[in-house]
């Protein structure tokens, strides 16, 4: 059985948040907006393969956080080599000087992922690398990139887990195939994760069609014409969500009650 979990003092805690694709979009909304939010003190390990770009984030958080610690990171999520996953925290500890014991929470949100190839249909998926490397970015890094955190904060009494889930992880769209199925692989992979131990609090969060380089894509590379309409539609009549607007819905939901493992979408009502 899955636990109700109620995580009203989420934000009082002194936490260490780890956003994984940090760099842009949403992932750079929720560390900033998260870095406004947690408890002074926190620290903030924000990871991308754009180091640059890491580096702005970082700089904006310092600027209106400066209560907080912010460390960045350039790794490829979609870089399949064990070692990598295997040392990650160990060598931003070291190098940081962060001290783990103090921490009264820790909190992974996996951002990164990519679209895939949308400008083929099923049947025409017929190079192994592309299929390779989305399932390496969307399901297989993730999943390692979830393990590596687990161990790392093995000590710390309470510790949260946030994917970055999609309506395509319930709904198939036409030409999406390599996306929707890594969503709903890495939906299903998390929702076990919540069964398996009930002390891991857990939630699958769909933040709308939001105003990012990935929902750009979706408008003007999918190959469904009327999925790529139903996107280019919505743009031009304003049902585009900002970030900002969407990482809001997921800060009051993880202030709720809701079933550990959950999939929530932004536009679910809630408690």
């Amino acid at each position: 059985m899955q636990a109700s979990v109620k995580l009203e003092n989420l934000f009082q805690k002194k936490t260490c948040v780890v956003v994984c694709g940090a760099s842009r979009g949403l992932g750079e909304c929720i560390s900033v907006t998260f870095a406004r939010k947690f408890s002074a003190g926190s620290v903030f390990i924000l990871l991308s393969r754009d180091g640059n770009a890491l580096g702005n984030v970082k700089s904006k958080i310092n600027v209106e956080c400066p209560d907080q610690v912010c460390v960045t990171r350039e790794f490829d999520q979609g870089n399949i080599q064990q070692k990598n996953f295997d040392s990650v925290f160990q060598e931003i500890f070291h190098t940081n000087s962060i001290c783990i014991a103090g921490f009264e929470q820790a909190v992974m949100v996996h951002s990164a992922g990519t679209l895939g190839d949308i400008t083929k249909y099923s049947k025409e998926l017929v190079d192994a690398e592309t299929v390779r490397r989305n399932f390496d970015v969307n399901v297989t890094g993730a999943i390692l990139m979830n393990s590596a955190f687990l161990r790392a904060f093995d000590e710390t009494s309470q510790r949260v887990v946030i994917n970055i889930s999609s309506l395509a992880a319930l709904q198939p769209f036409s030409s999406w195939s390599l996306y929707c199925s890594s969503k709903a692989a890495r939906d299903m992979f998390f929702r076990t994760l919540a069964v398996e131990d009930p002390n891991i609090r857990v939630l699958n969060y769909a933040p709308g069609p939001c105003d990012t380089d990935m929902g750009k894509d979706c408008r003007e590379k999918t190959k469904a014409p009327e999925v790529k309409k139903f996107f280019a539609d919505a743009f031009e009549s304003g049902k585009i969500l900002s970030c900002q607007a969407s990482i809001d819905k997921l800060c009051e939901v993880l202030l709720t009650n809701f079933e550990s493992g959950a999939h929530i979408d932004y536009y679910d009502k809630i408690n």
